[in-house]
């Protein structure tokens, strides 16, 4: 039956699905070699929105979409009825010589699952509660898969006004942005859904604080949700917009804080563009920039020398010193090593050095020490004892006249 069904009569807004996240799949990832034919078109997303007639300015725009193959086809089922169809799709896909992706598509075909087939049998009743837990916003079962979001904005109704100009603006910078306002209807509550796109599926949460918004329940539980969602990712996660002059509870008075200014009225900033940079992601980091107009930052360390005066530091000219440079954040180190006073030259000979004559010299000077010391003690004569040989001759007088005579 589905061989039947002609293709070129079948409008692209019957795509199912599948079909659509298979050609997502293949289309989104750019393509470096062009196709052979004449016309030498991409072989991805871009050649399909060339063939579909859409303008150089707005494919420009679509490379901002992360998927840039469904706003492809939606552009083209909105500028040009008349072609798109989906046996025109499958034609455009062989021009590309993407021939990989237009046999997917028509297995698909065989297996009933590339186009939505009405069942006359059945009553066709249309039903506003979404079939799947993914779709939460109109955006979702738009294209058919959940969408992502540079920011959740949370208001209060009496600031309705400036929160329709606050999207419009944002959206002209090709920022998406998402309220309450964008919700499918038929959740059980609404809860459920929205702490999932805090969580999931939104990059930033913009407060419009108002004192209204204080007043609100539901604001200051998405507010509490939002900030233990950041602490838990480790990211800045909330944006509070001053809209009105209100007293912030403790946990949101320590944010930076954007205030709005009613025009005319004189401002530091240019608010609405603080706000489309603050939105921005820029996944390029900072300290890998080699086109950065800083000059580098030079950082020196000494060493404990550091708090002597000038002078002691100028003599002390062999104490190390680091220098670091910081150049678009790599650190190079260069360091001056202590230098210290080399080993004066010791001369010494080796005994094989030594010949016979300063051998003979050296044993002559040896022995000239040996005789001197055995000589030394008899070159020292006695002292004369003046009073020791007076008391001698006394005792030998005394001996003398001490003999008997015999008669």
């Amino acid at each position: 039956m589905n061989n039947e069904i002609n293709l070129f009569d079948v409008p692209l807004s019957r795509l199912t699905n599948e079909s659509r996240n298979l050609l997502s799949c293949l289309l989104n990832t750019t393509k470096i070699i062009a196709s052979d034919g004449p016309e030498k078109l991409p072989r991805d997303w871009r050649g399909l929105a060339s063939l579909a007639q859409i303008s150089a300015e707005v494919a420009s725009n679509i490379n901002l979409y992360p998927d840039k193959t469904a706003k492809v086809l939606e552009i083209w089922m909105n500028h040009s009825q008349n072609t798109a169809y989906v046996g025109n799709l499958l034609q455009f896909l062989q021009r590309l010589d993407r021939y990989d992706v237009c046999d997917d598509c028509l297995e698909l075909h065989r297996q009933g699952q590339l186009i939505d087939i009405p069942n006359e049998n059945q009553a066709q009743v249309a039903l506003d509660i979404p079939d799947d837990d993914r779709l939460i916003t109109y955006e979702d079962q738009k294209y058919g898969e959940p969408q992502f979001y540079h920011a959740f904005v949370l208001f209060a109704q009496e600031d309705k006004d400036f929160v329709d100009e606050l999207l419009q603006r944002m959206r002209q910078e090709n920022l998406r942005l998402c309220t309450l306002d964008d919700l499918l209807p038929g959740h059980a509550t609404q809860y459920t859904p929205v702490s999932k796109l805090i969580k999931e599926r939104c990059q930033r949460i913009i407060l419009v604080c108002s004192p209204e918004f204080l007043r609100s329940p539901a604001n200051s539980f998405y507010t509490e949700f939002a900030q233990a969602v950041g602490i838990e990712n480790k990211e800045r996660k909330i944006i509070p917009l001053m809209y009105r002059e209100c007293h912030l509870p403790s946990p949101l008075s320590y944010y930076h804080k954007l205030h709005y200014s009613p025009p005319g009225q004189k401002t530091s900033y240019d608010f609405w563009q603080k706000l489309s940079h603050s939105l921005q992601v820029n996944n390029i980091a900072r300290i890998n920039n080699t086109n950065s107009s800083h000059s580098a930052l030079r950082i020196t360390e000494v060493n404990s020398n550091t708090m002597l005066d000038s002078r002691n530091i100028a003599r002390n000219t062999n104490s190390a010193i680091n220098f670091r440079k910081i150049t678009n954040g790599y650190p190079e180190k260069k360091t001056e090593q202590l230098q210290l006073p080399g080993i004066p030259p010791v001369k010494s000979e080796s005994m094989s050095c030594l010949d016979s004559r300063s051998i003979g010299q050296i044993s002559q000077e040896d022995s000239k020490s040996h005789c001197s010391l055995n000589q030394s003690p008899k070159r020292k004569a006695k002292k004369p004892n003046k009073i020791k040989d007076f008391i001698s001759s006394l005792t030998r007088k005394k001996n003398k006249e001490a003999i008997p005579l015999d008669g």
